[in-house]
Protein backbone atom coordinates (compact mmCIF):
# COMPACT_ATOMS: atom_id res chain seq x y z
CA UNK A 1 0.00 0.00 0.00
CA UNK A 2 2.88 2.07 1.09
CA UNK A 3 4.38 2.05 -1.90
CA UNK A 4 1.76 2.04 -4.54
CA UNK A 5 1.28 5.97 -2.38
CA UNK A 6 4.78 6.76 -3.22
CA UNK A 7 4.66 5.74 -7.04
CA UNK A 8 1.81 7.77 -7.25
CA UNK A 9 3.00 10.46 -5.69
CA UNK A 10 6.17 10.37 -8.10
CA UNK A 11 3.63 10.22 -11.00
CA UNK A 12 1.32 13.17 -9.79
CA UNK A 13 4.95 15.16 -9.13
CA UNK A 14 6.55 14.00 -12.34
CA UNK A 15 2.52 15.29 -13.74
CA UNK A 16 2.94 18.44 -11.86
CA UNK A 17 6.94 19.39 -13.14
CA UNK A 18 5.86 18.74 -17.00
CA UNK A 19 2.17 20.48 -16.92
CA UNK A 20 1.71 24.21 -17.19
CA UNK A 21 -1.86 24.07 -16.88
CA UNK A 22 -2.96 25.81 -13.32
CA UNK A 23 -6.22 23.61 -13.25
CA UNK A 24 -4.36 20.53 -14.19
CA UNK A 25 -2.16 21.25 -11.37
CA UNK A 26 -4.53 21.66 -8.81
CA UNK A 27 -6.98 19.00 -9.39
CA UNK A 28 -4.05 17.04 -8.48
CA UNK A 29 -3.20 18.22 -5.81
CA UNK A 30 -7.01 18.11 -4.64
CA UNK A 31 -6.91 14.55 -5.75
CA UNK A 32 -3.73 13.52 -3.60
CA UNK A 33 -5.58 15.54 -0.72
CA UNK A 34 -8.73 13.49 -0.87
CA UNK A 35 -6.80 10.34 -1.85
CA UNK A 36 -4.43 10.63 1.80
CA UNK A 37 -7.68 11.68 3.88
CA UNK A 38 -9.72 8.67 2.61
CA UNK A 39 -6.20 6.40 3.65
CA UNK A 40 -5.97 7.76 6.77
CA UNK A 41 -9.26 8.14 7.81
CA UNK A 42 -9.02 4.14 8.07
CA UNK A 43 -6.64 4.48 10.97
CA UNK A 44 -9.45 3.89 14.06
CA UNK A 45 -8.76 2.31 17.35
CA UNK A 46 -9.98 -1.54 17.29
CA UNK A 47 -10.15 -1.33 20.82
CA UNK A 48 -12.93 1.31 20.82
CA UNK A 49 -16.02 -0.81 21.39
CA UNK A 50 -14.56 -3.07 24.11
CA UNK A 51 -15.29 -3.93 27.83
CA UNK A 52 -14.06 -0.87 29.84
CA UNK A 53 -14.60 -1.48 33.62
CA UNK A 54 -17.08 0.85 35.42
CA UNK A 55 -14.42 1.81 38.29
CA UNK A 56 -17.43 3.49 40.45
CA UNK A 57 -19.77 0.29 39.87
CA UNK A 58 -16.60 -2.09 40.77
CA UNK A 59 -16.01 -0.05 43.94
CA UNK A 60 -19.21 -0.23 44.81
CA UNK A 61 -20.08 -4.11 44.59
CA UNK A 62 -16.73 -4.43 46.49
CA UNK A 63 -18.26 -2.02 49.07
CA UNK A 64 -21.37 -3.74 49.52
CA UNK A 65 -22.81 -6.43 51.79
CA UNK A 66 -25.68 -8.44 51.28
CA UNK A 67 -27.75 -10.24 53.76
CA UNK A 68 -31.45 -11.91 54.34
CA UNK A 69 -34.12 -12.77 57.10
CA UNK A 70 -35.70 -16.20 55.89
CA UNK A 71 -38.83 -17.85 57.40
CA UNK A 72 -39.69 -20.77 56.45
CA UNK A 73 -37.00 -21.46 53.80
CA UNK A 74 -38.15 -18.44 51.87
CA UNK A 75 -36.18 -15.11 52.03
CA UNK A 76 -38.78 -12.70 54.17
CA UNK A 77 -36.80 -9.65 53.49
CA UNK A 78 -33.05 -9.28 51.66
CA UNK A 79 -30.91 -6.32 52.10
CA UNK A 80 -27.46 -4.91 50.38
CA UNK A 81 -25.73 -2.66 52.62
CA UNK A 82 -23.12 -0.24 50.51
CA UNK A 83 -20.23 1.77 52.54
CA UNK A 84 -20.39 4.97 50.45
CA UNK A 85 -17.25 6.24 51.96
CA UNK A 86 -15.02 3.26 50.39
CA UNK A 87 -16.91 3.90 47.13
CA UNK A 88 -16.57 7.79 47.25
CA UNK A 89 -13.95 8.75 49.60
CA UNK A 90 -14.17 12.66 48.53
CA UNK A 91 -17.83 13.16 48.37
CA UNK A 92 -18.60 10.73 51.42
CA UNK A 93 -15.59 11.85 53.85
CA UNK A 94 -17.79 13.86 56.80
CA UNK A 95 -19.64 11.12 58.27
CA UNK A 96 -19.84 7.39 58.05
CA UNK A 97 -22.76 6.51 55.01
CA UNK A 98 -23.95 3.65 53.86
CA UNK A 99 -26.31 3.03 51.40
CA UNK A 100 -29.25 0.36 52.11
CA UNK A 101 -31.45 -1.40 49.67
CA UNK A 102 -34.40 -3.51 50.98
CA UNK A 103 -36.23 -5.60 49.18
CA UNK A 104 -39.25 -7.44 50.76
CA UNK A 105 -42.84 -8.77 49.78
CA UNK A 106 -44.53 -7.62 52.85
CA UNK A 107 -44.63 -3.73 52.48
CA UNK A 108 -45.70 -3.64 56.22
CA UNK A 109 -41.97 -3.65 57.28
CA UNK A 110 -41.26 -0.05 56.25
CA UNK A 111 -43.88 1.77 58.51
CA UNK A 112 -41.96 4.18 60.38
CA UNK A 113 -40.16 2.80 63.14
CA UNK A 114 -39.81 -0.69 62.41
CA UNK A 115 -36.42 -1.27 61.14
CA UNK A 116 -33.68 0.53 63.25
CA UNK A 117 -29.74 0.28 62.34
CA UNK A 118 -26.74 0.80 64.64
CA UNK A 119 -22.84 0.51 63.86
CA UNK A 120 -20.93 0.02 67.09
CA UNK A 121 -24.68 0.42 69.30
CA UNK A 122 -24.45 4.00 67.86
CA UNK A 123 -27.48 4.81 66.55
CA UNK A 124 -27.24 7.08 62.93
CA UNK A 125 -27.93 11.11 63.04
CA UNK A 126 -30.15 10.34 60.47
CA UNK A 127 -32.21 7.83 58.20
CA UNK A 128 -33.42 8.85 55.03
CA UNK A 129 -34.92 7.62 51.72
CA UNK A 130 -34.15 8.29 48.65
CA UNK A 131 -36.84 8.18 45.84
CA UNK A 132 -36.14 7.61 42.34
CA UNK A 133 -35.49 11.64 41.08
CA UNK A 134 -32.73 11.35 43.26
CA UNK A 135 -30.81 8.31 41.50
CA UNK A 136 -27.27 8.90 40.58
CA UNK A 137 -24.58 6.76 39.24
CA UNK A 138 -23.82 5.82 43.11
CA UNK A 139 -27.47 5.67 44.56
CA UNK A 140 -29.64 3.29 42.54
CA UNK A 141 -30.97 0.14 43.54
CA UNK A 142 -30.13 -3.20 41.77
CA UNK A 143 -33.77 -3.50 41.34
CA UNK A 144 -36.87 -1.54 40.78
CA UNK A 145 -38.75 -3.01 43.48
CA UNK A 146 -36.43 -2.28 46.28
CA UNK A 147 -36.71 0.45 48.63
CA UNK A 148 -33.28 2.61 49.36
CA UNK A 149 -32.25 4.49 52.38
CA UNK A 150 -29.47 6.20 52.74
CA UNK A 151 -27.75 6.31 56.53
CA UNK A 152 -25.27 8.59 58.00
CA UNK A 153 -23.42 8.08 61.68
CA UNK A 154 -20.29 9.91 63.15
CA UNK A 155 -17.43 9.64 61.31
CA UNK A 156 -15.42 6.98 62.62
CA UNK A 157 -11.31 6.76 63.13
CA UNK A 158 -10.01 5.25 60.11
CA UNK A 159 -8.76 2.03 62.04
CA UNK A 160 -12.25 1.56 63.66
CA UNK A 161 -13.69 1.81 60.52
CA UNK A 162 -12.17 -1.23 59.27
CA UNK A 163 -13.72 -3.03 61.77
CA UNK A 164 -17.29 -1.70 61.25
CA UNK A 165 -20.54 -3.98 61.24
CA UNK A 166 -23.35 -2.31 60.46
CA UNK A 167 -26.83 -3.63 62.31
CA UNK A 168 -30.23 -3.30 60.80
CA UNK A 169 -33.27 -4.43 63.28
CA UNK A 170 -36.37 -5.28 62.20
CA UNK A 171 -39.07 -5.28 64.98
CA UNK A 172 -40.56 -8.92 64.52
CA UNK A 173 -38.46 -10.33 62.12
CA UNK A 174 -34.78 -10.76 63.09
CA UNK A 175 -31.33 -8.61 62.42
CA UNK A 176 -29.27 -8.85 59.77
CA UNK A 177 -25.39 -7.77 60.46
CA UNK A 178 -23.48 -6.31 57.92
CA UNK A 179 -19.54 -7.13 58.20
CA UNK A 180 -17.30 -4.42 56.80
CA UNK A 181 -14.35 -5.70 58.95
CA UNK A 182 -13.14 -7.28 55.60
CA UNK A 183 -11.74 -4.96 53.07
CA UNK A 184 -12.05 -5.82 48.89
CA UNK A 185 -8.93 -5.98 46.88
CA UNK A 186 -8.04 -2.47 45.96
CA UNK A 187 -8.74 -2.56 42.02
CA UNK A 188 -6.07 -2.31 39.64
CA UNK A 189 -7.48 -0.34 36.63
Amino acid sequence: MIKFIVILSQVNADALKYSNNFLVKLMIRIFLFFLSLYIFSGCVSYYADTYKPDIILEKKIQAGRKGEIMRNGRPEVIAIATHLNEVEEEIYSQREYFFVEIFSENKDIFLNGLITYNLFGDAPLWVREIKKDEFDQILHPSNRWSRVFLIAFFKLDPLVSREAKLTMNIYGLGKIIFDFSYQAMPAWF
